[in-house]
């Protein structure tokens, strides 16, 4: 991780970004101790005293020196109150420092670059929010729609696709009582997601070649709206009514598609299927359907998926014959069930968002708010680091064809267990630092092999 961090330069991007209100005599700068707080967390740290862990890399030259756990608290202070005095300066800055290095690990994949996303396979950002608990009476804590007491994060991960990494863009610290489907934080946490993402290889807009996907908290109108005008693909879920549910049980056989399951089979039509009903909702002549799709992007499509729910699942008053009703809507061209199909894949992001936690966001330490916010900031470089550590390594054919060497779709305690706890002896021999590990260890190859394609990068 801390050789992803050098590779890469994170840190002094971050303090490029901060340079003019920065103390430029710092000797730990904000940039520098965001970096050491997410090798922390990476680590499986949990507070800012576990900068201690650190020892081993100032042993090898990694880290010139380690910054105290009351330094770390300086610096989010100091990122705090920036972003009160300049409205969310410190926040702009920090993911702007992150995309310049988001920018050299992308780089860095040459063919597999994700920036070079086309519009039949663009670059997916998931928009979802957590809950994270708090045990004292932080600022801004409140009861949560769950019924607990804490905060309600909105997050933005990319998705890399299936059997690749997913890395979180930007996250947005919210009070417990924050909405599900407010407008106005989905547009926010977009905006701080799109400052975090490199341009495109072209150098041209992102326009369709960036897909937003949600589910229904982001199919608000005016987040929907938000997104045409921005020229975006989107795949956002639809709040189902009973009109939507009259419409699935009265379509005929021909517009119907059997769903395409994980396993690449595809589901009989009278089990389960998908259909594209934008047309029967234009022209539907019953009671008014709950949603006026006039005030809507005129390119949207509305797709429904009906299949019998999972085995214990209470059926709702919107579902039909026995099966579920679903619904999204989308702007992308296509069959009705290969969209389904992309959009169902939404559900990586809740696996990404589990790992976020066990890297930092599931614990925040600070009293503030706005030094909470600061700590997510370091958590999502933490999972950053993780996960650009994997596209890298990931970029090399052989190590992505041979299943046990990927071990970038592990989860971060994985990680932990079977490479980051690898034993190694420092070796100072004629000018020159060397490591060696255990040969006992079982992912010993797998450790070399990431660690030599990190250094050809830097």
């Amino acid at each position: 991780m801390a050789s992803t961090a050098d590779a890469v330069g994170v840190a002094d991007a971050i303090d490029v970004e901060l340079a003019e209100w920065q103390n430029p005599n710092l000797l730990h700068t904000t940039g520098n101790t965001m970096t050491a707080l997410a090798l922390v967390l990476a680590l499986g740290g949990d507070d800012a005293n576990d900068v201690d862990l650190l020892g081993p890399l100032v042993a090898i030259g990694l880290v010139d020196q380690v910054p105290s756990d009351s330094t770390v608290h300086r610096r989010h202070k100091e990122l705090a109150d920036h972003d009160d005095e300049a409205d969310g300066a410190g926040t702009t800055a920090v993911l702007t420092g992150m995309k310049a290095a988001r920018t050299t690990a992308w780089t860095a994949c040459g063919a597999r670059n994700p920036a070079a996303a086309s519009a039949d396979a663009p670059l997916v950002i998931d928009l979802n929010a957590t809950e994270i608990l708090a045990h004292s009476d932080k600022e801004n804590a409140a009861p949560t729609w769950k019924k607990h007491f804490g905060f309600h994060p909105l997050a933005a991960i990319i998705d890399h696709g299936d059997g690749w990494t997913g890395e979180p863009a930007a996250v947005l610290l919210r009070p417990g009582n924050a909405g599900s489907n407010t407008a106005a934080d989905h547009k926010d946490v977009l905006d701080q997601a799109l400052a975090a993402t490199p341009d495109h290889v072209d150098g041209q807009e992102w326009g369709k070649r960036l897909l937003i996907r949600t589910d229904a908290a982001g199919g608000s109108q005016a987040f929907l709206g938000h997104l045409d005008h921005q020229g975006l693909g989107y795949s956002v879920g639809l709040p189902v009514t009973w009109q939507i549910g009259e419409i699935a049980s009265t379509l005929g056989d021909d517009i119907k598609q059997g769903i395409i399951r994980p396993d690449g089979t595809v589901s009989d039509t009278t089990d389960a299927y998908v259909a594209d009903i934008t047309s029967r909702m234009h022209s539907w002549a019953g009671e008014p359907l709950g949603i006026n799709l006039e005030k809507y992007p005129s390119d949207m499509r509305v797709i429904i998926r009906v299949e019998h729910p999972a085995r214990g699942a209470q059926l709702r008053i919107t579902d039909i014959d026995g099966r579920r009703v679903q619904a999204f809507v989308t702007n992308r061209p296509g069959h009705a069930n290969r969209l389904d199909a992309l959009h169902r894949a939404r559900g990586r992001c809740e696996q990404r968002i589990r790992d976020l936690k066990d890297c930092g966001l599931g614990k925040l330490p600070h009293e503030a708010f706005g030094m909470n916010q600061a700590w997510i900031h370091a958590a999502v470089l933490a999972m950053n680091l993780i996960s650009w550590a994997g596209l890298i390594t990931a970029a090399t054919g052989k190590a992505a064809d041979q299943r046990r060497s990927r071990w970038w779709v592990w989860e971060p305690k994985t990680l932990r267990a079977r490479m980051l706890s690898i034993a190694a002896v420092v070796v100072r021999h004629a000018r020159r630092t060397i490591l060696r590990f255990d040969r006992a260890a079982a992912h010993r190859e797998v450790l070399e092999h990431g660690l030599s394609r990190l250094r050809s990068i830097a």
